[in-house]
């Protein structure tokens, strides 16, 4: 099993709660060079990004590669994976790095693989990325059940909400 999910595996090994995902991002950075990526860096946000082929027209796959904090030991048990980020968000991160590494280069396309920081804080990963690219088509591998795909993403919104009332029994 571990030769097949590689990618998966050393990913969801490496503890990655958001503030902290450095060690993950530069993993993931190093296994896209090693996969034969043209390009693979991180971005001035701190974003793992992954790019292969150069055609005019681009794809973007992103997946964030912070999860919330804990760790849960990395193991294989009757063909079943446990550790954290291994369904939200490193398995459609692994993925996309692994199907654009087989796929290889396209004539007229460029891929982008963006392995994002900070999704479960603030977004900073992806508010940086939205900004600097145009892309024809855009997958975001945010998991939403097994048996479907998802058409829209409701986010999320922050208040601050101060409630003043007069004591009374």
């Amino acid at each position: 099993m571990q030769s097949d999910y590689a990618t998966l595996l050393g990913l969801v090994s490496q503890y990655s709660p958001s503030g902290a995902e450095r060690p993950a991002v530069e993993w993931l950075v190093a296994r896209m060079q090693s996969l034969g990526f043209d390009r693979a860096f991180i971005d001035d946000a701190g974003n793992a990004v992954g790019m292969l082929g150069d055609g005019p027209r681009q794809v973007i796959l992103l997946g964030h590669i912070d999860t919330v904090p804990g760790e849960i030991a990395v193991r294989v048990e009757d063909g079943q994976l446990y550790g954290r980020g291994s369904v939200d968000a490193k398995a459609p991160l692994a993925c996309f790095t692994d199907a654009v590494a087989h796929t290889g280069a396209l004539p007229g396309w460029q891929f982008v693989v963006i392995g994002a920081v900070e999704e479960e804080r603030d977004s900073q990963g992806a508010r940086f990325v939205a900004p600097r690219y145009q892309p024809d088509f855009a997958i975001i591998g945010e998991p939403n059940r097994w048996d479907r795909v998802s058409l829209g993403y409701k986010g999320s919104a922050w208040a601050d909400l101060t409630v003043r009332e007069d004591q009374f029994h």
